[in-house]
């Protein structure tokens, strides 16, 4: 169990301390048992993990470019890529094994493999990953491994044993969905298999476009934690543009929807981000078509995609300034009906995430805990206060994608 905080924060008659917490998998200290990561930084609590997948770190002019956006991390990419160049801009490598050098001290990690529960039967895919995990195990290598799922892995159509089993072969785990951007969520009931996330609603027609489902399918993998009985980290892997274009229902993502993805998931404790900046689909003459986005927005600076990377800029900046705060042990309260949320602590302050849950609208009544009594709120970044009656504040959700951050003095 994760230690309580050593000085007990008391406000009103209550002590923030008594609430119970949210599982999770130590913050920055989780990187500690990984020789490469904590040699680099990664222990570190002002340190959030931000990656691109496949991204283009081939020249030093990108490498600043993409560390303008806040990116710390690349997932794969050229095997050519400079070492040097790199480490001289303080990034960091999760290659797959065969592309990097084994002695290259940035590289924290290794990229095991990728949807293998998508490109092989259940029993033949987890020897792989298996063989591969003993291959690549972090007491002889210093580094922590990861892989990336397709949704199927969370189905209900298949045996949470099956997910555990997966998960149980690597340290860090994500999954890719793009609701946002893929037709799946307009098919009908019978394409929406997911899991029921417990005391959630689950994902359906009327909200699967939203960046609520992006927080479930967080959930849901937290729930694949809980029943393996391990606290790991699980990232997020969000999307630049579009992975299909914008026909055959595809559709591409406003600049605020790309921020969104990203909230959504934080709320639901994703502790890192892998953008995937591909599309490599073209169904329309006018389809935003790149093999990394941010290369193209640098050098093109294609209007299909300068506006979403930058987005993807400013979330994910805003995400590393918030990283001391994020890498505290967040709080189990219910702020109200509709809202999505997370409660942290840090100097002498609590700081509320909040969104709407399953895609909604409008005015959010916020019910505070009685350990916070502070008679107004302040929300980040936005110029404003709103005053707290009887223990409640409200604020507006004009749209599904909006994200607000409170923080309120202890």
């Amino acid at each position: 169990m994760p230690s309580q905080p050593s000085t007990v924060i008391r406000s009103g008659q209550t002590a923030l301390s008594e609430l119970p917490r949210i599982p999770w998998d130590g913050g920055p200290a989780y990187w500690k048992q990984f020789g490469k990561a904590a040699a680099a930084g990664w222990d570190d609590p002002s340190f959030f993990p931000i990656a691109v997948w496949y991204g283009s770190p081939g020249s030093d002019a990108q490498l600043k470019y993409d560390k303008s956006l806040g990116i710390n991390t690349y997932v794969q990419g050229n095997p050519d890529a400079s070492s040097a160049d790199i480490a001289a801009n303080g990034m960091f490598t999760l290659f797959a094994p065969d592309d990097a050098p084994a002695d290259w001290d940035r590289q924290v990690g290794t990229v095991v493999d990728d949807e293998v529960d998508g490109r092989y039967d259940p029993v033949p895919g987890l020897a792989r990953m298996r063989q591969l995990a003993s291959q690549h195990d972090p007491a002889k290598t210093g580094r922590f491994t990861y892989a990336n799922w397709t949704a199927g892995i969370i189905t209900y159509d298949v045996s949470m044993q099956y997910s555990t089993d997966y998960y149980n072969t690597v340290n860090v785990n994500s999954v890719d969905q793009y609701f946002y951007a893929v037709p799946q969520c307009d098919w009908g009931e019978g394409a929406l298999r997911w899991r029921t996330p417990n005391g959630q609603n689950p994902i359906n027609p009327s909200n699967c476009r939203t960046a609520s489902s992006y927080g479930k399918i967080m959930s849901l993998q937290q729930e694949v934690n809980a029943a393996r009985g391990v606290q790991a980290p699980l990232w997020a892997l969000p999307t630049v543009i579009s992975t299909g274009g914008s026909k055959g229902g595809y559709r591409q993502l406003s600049p605020e929807q790309v921020e969104a993805q990203v909230w959504a998931s934080i709320i639901h404790e994703a502790r890192g981000i892998v953008w995937f900046s591909q599309s490599p689909d073209q169904q329309n003459v006018n389809d935003c078509i790149s093999g990394d986005a941010f290369q193209d927005a640098r050098i093109h600076s294609a209007v299909c995609l300068r506006e979403q990377v930058a987005a993807v800029g400013a979330v994910n900046n805003a995400v590393r300034s918030y990283a001391p705060i994020l890498n505290t042990q967040s709080y189990a309260w219910d702020f109200g009906t509709g809202t999505d949320t997370m409660l942290k602590v840090k100097d002498a302050h609590a700081f509320i995430f909040a969104m709407t849950d399953d895609g909604g609208v409008g005015t959010r009544v916020f019910t505070l805990p009685a350990g916070l009594s502070g008679s107004t709120v302040e929300v980040v970044n936005e110029n404003r206060s709103i005053p707290v009656q009887h223990g409640q504040f409200t604020d507006a959700f004009p749209n599904e994608y909006t994200h607000h951050v409170y923080r309120i003095a202890l």
